[in-house]
This record gives structure tokens, sequence and C-alpha cells, in this order.
């Protein structure tokens, strides 16, 4: 049950900070309780709305007061509280300096956040978001044991970015917008976030080693990080990994031009340390139990792009590729007359390709069933602007993520389960006996989970 303030502006401002209440709420897509003494949603964001007016006046007054500076507050893991919630959680390995803003409002949805050290340990990263208290407080009002989608909360948008906008620097990197793009579309699948790990990040003197002589060290130190990956997806219970990067020939020798010195080595000593990444790739597209969705490349041949083709090695891997039309004229299978459909990147770097629903030329052209991630606040949902594979990989995990819950619920997560869903998200028979329905379109057809738990609608809803 929520607190009641006196409402005078510096009181109530006060008092939100410092009075916030119990965190909990109704079901999103359930009628919201009118019991005496709780708020509705309504009511908790007209709430919050008076507190963010109350700042905006109160600090545009007296910017120099404390209440109006930012201040440390800090990611506290042992807050995870989720319900509904699965158990099975989903691993997010990407680019992570921070945990990005958009986080806070999902903060209680986190089981950890994580970076390899050098020499291979992964621990996990202390953290915390510099903001005001009033907008801490605010956003973590809606980080409920059941998600409040983020379409709920539109009204706090604008308010939010107008007095808060500048605090959206904190939103920047790859790994915040595949955050964006996973969150809400599975809503009862806890998060772990793991800053990507490198060689050279793990391993700096054997990477930039140039006679190749380090390479069995540097191999080491990657299967120490690949047992340290399998020891944190059991410990959480990880059986969906998000993977939207990747190492080739090309990425080693930039990472080798940019952190060391000296003559850049032959490609075949380059070629060594790239090896040296595959205990990594093992363990996120291997493991026993556990999917993974990688981003595919253009890849032009496999020795210098090892990871990025399809592969029996990694039978628990898809390799995702995209198309973009506003009308595919597919089933849910993905039957249909495919013949203009274009796919990116080549059929061969690929398992299946998806649509985004959002064309590529500018001004971006979306459909009502578009590719969507929630903004800098989490308090609304929009069209990606543009498609790439980075962004099209959380697609195919969310894919996966419903086909496994929709269809085969009761099963328990193991390697043949995930043949049999990787056999529905391709399935044959596509016009012909020898051919695989390759191009899908699930947005169209509501095959999410935040749509078929009722947390979404089908067909985005513009402001």
């Amino acid at each position: 049950m929520y607190r009641s303030c006196l409402l005078t502006p510096l009181v109530f401002f006060l008092c939100l900070v410092g009075c916030g209440g119990e965190e909990g709420g109704f079901l999103p897509h359930e009628e919201p309780s009118t019991s005496i003494g709780e708020l509705t949603l309504d009511e908790q964001i007209d709430s919050a709305l008076l507190a963010i007016n109350n700042y905006k006046n109160f600090c545009s007054q007296t910017p120099e007061a404390a209440l109006c500076q930012s201040q440390a507050n800090r990611f506290e893991p042992n807050q995870f509280s989720m319900s509904p919630n699965t158990g099975e959680a989903i691993l997010i390995v990407d680019e992570f300096s921070q945990l990005p803003l958009r986080a806070i409002r999902y903060k209680n949805r986190l089981k950890g956040f994580f970076r390899a050290q050098a020499g291979g340990d992964i621990q996990p990263v202390q953290f915390d978001w510099n903001t005001p208290a009033a907008f801490f407080t605010v956003l973590t009002r809606f980080a409920t044991p059941d998600l409040i989608p983020a379409e709920s909360l539109r009204r706090l948008s604008g308010p939010l970015s107008e007095v808060f906008g500048y605090l959206n620097d904190q939103n920047f990197g790859h790994g915040s917008i595949i955050f964006s793009l996973l969150i809400e579309a599975n809503p009862r699948q806890p998060v772990v976030i793991l800053d990507r790990p490198t060689l050279a990040g793990i391993a700096s003197e054997e990477f930039c080693d140039s006679t190749g002589e380090s390479h069995p060290a540097l191999l080491q130190k990657s299967e120490h990080v690949a047992s340290e990956l399998v020891r944190i997806m059991t410990e959480h219970n990880v059986r969906f990994v998000n993977v939207s990067f990747g190492e080739t020939l090309e990425t080693i020798r930039d990472s080798w031009r940019r952190l060391c010195v000296g003559n850049l080595p032959s490609d075949s000593i380059l070629r060594g340390k790239l090896a040296a990444y595959k205990p990594i790739v093992k363990a996120l597209a291997k493991t026993p139990g556990v999917f993974a969705a990688q981003s595919a490349i253009n890849a032009s041949n496999a020795q210098d792009f090892p990871y990025d083709y399809p592969s029996q090695e990694y039978p628990n891997r898809v390799l995702a590729g995209y198309f973009t039309t506003l009308t595919s004229g597919l089933d849910e299978q993905g039957r249909g007359n495919y013949s203009a459909l274009v796919g990116w990147p080549q059929r061969q770097n690929v398992d299946l390709y998806l649509n985004s629903g959002v064309l590529a030329q500018r001004p971006f052209p979306y459909n009502q069933t578009p590719l969507l991630q929630v903004d800098g606040f989490g308090t609304d949902i929009y069209p990606i602007t543009s498609t790439a594979t980075s962004w099209i990989a959380p697609l195919a995990l969310s894919r996966f993520i419903h086909l496994r819950y929709s269809s085969f619920g009761n099963d328990a997560m193991n390697d043949q389960l995930i043949e049999k869903i990787r056999a529905r998200m391709v399935p044959v028979a596509c016009g012909n006996p020898k051919t695989a329905c390759v191009y899908q379109d699930p947005l169209l057809h509501g095959q999410i989970e935040a749509v078929r738990l009722g947390y979404r609608n089908r067909q985005y809803q513009e402001p």
C-alpha cells in the first residue's frame, strides 16, 4: 500500500524522494486495484508528473540546492524481484562500459552485471547511476515485480525528456540498444548483462606479442574466460544468449593497431590469435541447454571469418539476417511468395532472415508491426530508426523464447528441445519439400512473448 504525502510543492518533492512507497503493482494487463489507500497506475503517473513539475520549478529557482544535483544511485542485484518469472534468464553479451540509464526502470529484473578481468576471471561490476534523486525515484516507482509496459507510461515520456533529457547521454552504446530491444519483448525472463570479453582485454601481453610464441598462453586465458562464462550461466540459469558482435581477422587486426606497439604481425600470426577466441564462442553457442542468437555479417571466407558461418559445430546457435518490407505476405510459418524478398547478408552467412518492418531508406517508413525498442527512460516505445543484423538478432532470440513457452512450455530446456525449436523457427516445405522457409515475419503474427502474454498489442500504437 502506498503512503500519502502533503502536496505543497517543496514538501511533495522532498516526500517523493524520501517516501516513494512500497515497490509493487497490479498486473499491467489486468484491471488495476481500486482499494482504499492504493494508487492506480493513472494515479501513480499523476503523482510522478507532479513530482517532475515540482522538481522543475524548485530547481529552476535554486539550482545549487543539494536535491537538484546528481548523486550516486547504486545498482543492487540483490534487489532482483520478478513475478511472474520463468526462472530462465537471458544473457546479453555486448559493449557495456556502464549500465544504460533506461535500465533503472528495469533494475529489479537484472540478476547481475559482469565484466571479464585481466587473466579471465568474470566478476560483478559495482556500478552507480548518477542522477538527481527525484529522477531515480520516479523511475524506481515503476520498477514493479510484474512489468508495466512502456506504452502505459507514455504520459511521463515528454515531461521526463523536457526536464531530464540531458541525462540521455548515459544511454550511449551498442549494448544499450540491444537491451532496449529485449527487455520488454520478453517480460518474464530475468536478464544478465556481460560487458563483452575481448582477447586484448583478458590477455593484453599475449595478444600484443608479435611473434606468436604466446599463442598457448592466450588460448589458456580464453579457455578460462569460457569456463567462467559457463559458471555465470549455470549460477543464473541462463538459457538464452544474445550475441551481436564477433571476432574476425579484420577485428583482430584493428585491435592490434589500436592497442599494441610495433609492426603489425603477419596474417598467419593474427589468425593464430583469432583461433584463440574459439573457447569463448563454444561457451556461448555450444553449452548444453543454452540457445544463442547471433547477428550475421557478410563473411567472405571461413578462414578469416571462422565464427560467422552456419555450422554444425554450433548446433545451439542461429545466425540472423534481415529483410525489410512493409508487406511480406508470409504466413505464420514463413510460407508465401518470397521471390521478391531480399535478405542481408548473403544466404551462405545466415540461418534465417527476419523482417524488421522498417524500410532501409530515410525517413525509414515502417509498417503496423515494426521492430520496437523502449525509449531512454523506459516510458515509451517506438520503431527502430534503421535495420541492422545487430538489431535483428534480439528479434530472433525473442522468437525462439516465444516458441519455447508457447509450444514447449512443459519441456526441460536441453539440446534436444533446442533442435526442435530451431526446426520450428525455419520450417521446411516452403512451397517445395526441399526448401526451408528462411524468410520469417514473426512480428506480423505477434510471435513474441510480450504480445502472446498481453503486455503489448500486436500492432504498434503511435503516440
